[in-house]
């Protein structure tokens, strides 16, 4: 009997809409075994765990060699992370002393030990961080199942076009996927950066993710609708529904196939204004994602990834290597490299930076790390420099809060570039330097910064954070994180302005930069350049082509003189749906839940 229809909302990860009937099924849990070794027995028990430890890792590289069949190289390596938890030797040798004192099975043992870290994921902020949970959690059931001899239950099971529907996705399930039968993709854990939304983006499949108790609801088969433009889910629809999103997913082709006809123009507003609309990136990989999607240059390279996807310091050939291959395959447009931005929740062991802080936002991060850390900078501007004989290098520094980090940081690059001539190393002297725009004190003196810099780069994640006293990461207040707050767009403001009477340019990256709603916002505000996702480039070309700047200076000034963020958030909104309607009014159409 079809059941009552459901519309269940989540999180939009991956844009488009998808019709199709539900392939749920839950993978079996494997329980670690808790039982106790003889003594004699203990040193045949850690043995009998380095068998299953090393089986793990024989199957995860058959797996990482599978995933990079399908959907390449970049995506396969989620499962090197993987590999490095296995060589954990803290939590190895946590494991054997447990067995050892404890006399308790080595799974039972490792089970503890891996929970722990696990546990450990649910106090960092960072979202992509924090959603590596889910990496812990797949070594974690692949060790049990090694020692056990199961196989893990994946989803291969999938031989006709359907709609995935499950508790989350893990690497080991992407391996199995096929392709051609996954219509869409639906999970109730999972954010942005999430196994799902990873595996979906790079499929080009329609994919919501954060519904919370989707599984609940939905039986094997029943008809779903995937809505990864607004992240809605409706189960088992009516006939006018179904209809009603038909007609949508065409639409949505449609517009699609038109807004890539934009590729290689640029992104120009209907009275002249240009904005450089360029790409976030975090390896050389994502530079043909980007050029596909017609990003005029990286915005901001995030070279912490580099440093945090290993477990030893990378030296100054290797980084050369690596930025070198990115500069290189986005020239002859600019590549922009932010410094080590470490710390505050992203963390590498072997630095020591922000693990062991009781408040790691507000303490050894960023800059600061920099510059108690010279030998580790001084390395990274030679590899930039270096780079930038390549191709074009821009240069830039996190979490600047005062004059003396800007002058000690460009101090280092003046020292880095002597050496290179003494070295008769090709570099490019001309290599523009700028800073990230992160804490309201650098907004409060950004025309005493702007005197020593080329540029600014507005970074709205932490700047929102910072100046309203919120952790969006605290599921208690994340709702006063609020990126259209009247003192968020004041600094936004004063900051473009700062700039300008001083001749830099400035330019944004971080979510809201990324959101199509506030476009027409940001660009009013006078923002030179924005950065954002590659995938959501060719949305937001089409707006800033759609409109003229004064327009958008227009909208600018009437947010201004709002009083709270609901009010300027009402005033975008009704804006952008009525200029946009097919773009930013997705979640609003008649007829569809």
């Amino acid at each position: 009997m079809q059941g009552k229809e459901i519309s269940v909302r989540g999180i939009a990860v991956s844009p488009g809409i998808a019709i199709g009937r539900a392939y749920v099924q839950q993978p079996r849990e494997i329980l670690a075994p808790n039982f106790l070794v003889a003594r004699e027995k203990v040193e045949e028990e850690i043995e009998r765990l380095h068998r299953g430890l090393e089986r793990t890792r024989e199957r995860i590289r058959e797996s990482r060699s599978r995933l990079a069949g399908k959907i390449g190289e970049d995506h396969a390596a989620i499962f090197d992370a993987h590999l490095l938890i296995l060589e954990d030797t803290k939590a190895i040798e946590d494991t054997e002393e447990l067995i050892r004192t404890q006399l308790i099975c080595a799974e039972f043992a490792f089970n503890r030990v891996i929970g722990r870290i696990i546990e450990s994921f649910d106090t960092i902020g960072d979202s992509y961080l924090r959603e590596r949970r889910a990496d812990v959690e797949d070594v974690r059931r692949r060790v049990l199942h090694s020692m056990s001899g199961e196989a893990a239950t994946t989803y291969g099971g999938i031989s006709e076009e359907s709609i995935l529907v499950a508790e989350d996705l893990t690497p080991s399930d992407t391996v199995m996927l096929d392709r051609r039968f996954v219509l869409g993709v639906a999970t109730d854990l999972g954010g942005r950066t999430s196994h799902a939304a990873i595996l979906a983006r790079s499929y080009g499949i329609p994919a919501v993710v954060g519904l919370e108790q989707l599984t609940e609801h939905v039986r094997h088969a029943d008809e779903i609708i995937i809505d990864g433009n607004a992240g809605v889910v409706v189960v088992r629809p009516g006939e006018k529904t179904r209809s009603s999103y038909e007609e949508a997913r065409q639409r949505f082709i449609e517009l699609e196939e038109s807004m890539l006809t934009l590729k290689d123009y640029p992104a120009i507003t209907l009275d002249g204004r240009k904005i450089e609309l360029s790409a976030n990136v975090k390896r050389p990989q994502d530079a043909e994602l980007a050029l596909s999607k017609g990003a005029k240059g990286v915005g901001l390279y995030r070279t912490e990834w580099f440093f945090l996807t290993r477990d030893d310091l990378p030296g100054e050939e290797e980084q050369v290597r690596q930025y070198a291959e990115i500069v290189e395959a986005i020239a002859p447009e600019p590549v922009i490299f932010r410094a080590l931005d470490i710390g505050g929740d992203k963390f590498a062991s072997y630095l020591g930076a922000g693990k062991s802080e009781l408040n790691p936002f507000l303490g050894w991060r960023g800059i600061r790390f920099l510059l108690t850390r010279r030998d580790i900078l001084r390395t990274q501007l030679r590899a930039f420099l270096r780079a930038s004989a390549r191709g074009k290098v821009k240069i830039m520094f996190p979490m600047i809060t005062g004059l003396e980090e800007v002058r000690a940081s460009s101090g280092l690059l003046e020292e880095v570039k002597m050496e290179l001539r003494g070295e008769e190393r090709d570099f490019d002297e001309g290599v523009e330097v700028g800073i990230m725009i992160e804490t309201p004190s650098a907004v409060a003196i950004a025309d005493l910064l702007a005197r020593e810099t080329d540029f600014f780069s507005i970074g709205s994640n932490d700047l929102i954070q910072y100046t309203l006293a919120v952790d969006r990461s605290n599921a208690r207040i994340s709702y006063l994180y609020e990126p259209m707050h009247p003192s968020i767009l004041r600094l936004i403001r004063n900051t473009v302005e700062a700039g300008h009477a001083h001749d830099i340019w400035v330019g944004m990256c971080g979510e809201i930069a990324g959101d199509p709603l506030y476009s027409v916002l940001l660009v009013g505000l006078g923002l030179d350049e924005i950065s954002i996702s590659a995938y959501m480039i060719p949305e937001v070309k089409r707006i800033i082509r759609g409109i003229t700047y004064d327009e958008a200076k227009t909208l600018a000034r009437k947010a201004m003189g709002l009083s709270t963020a609901d009010e300027i958030r009402t005033l975008v909104a009704s804006v952008m749906h009525e200029r946009f309607p097919e773009l930013v009014a997705a979640d609003a159409r008649e007829g569809v839940p």
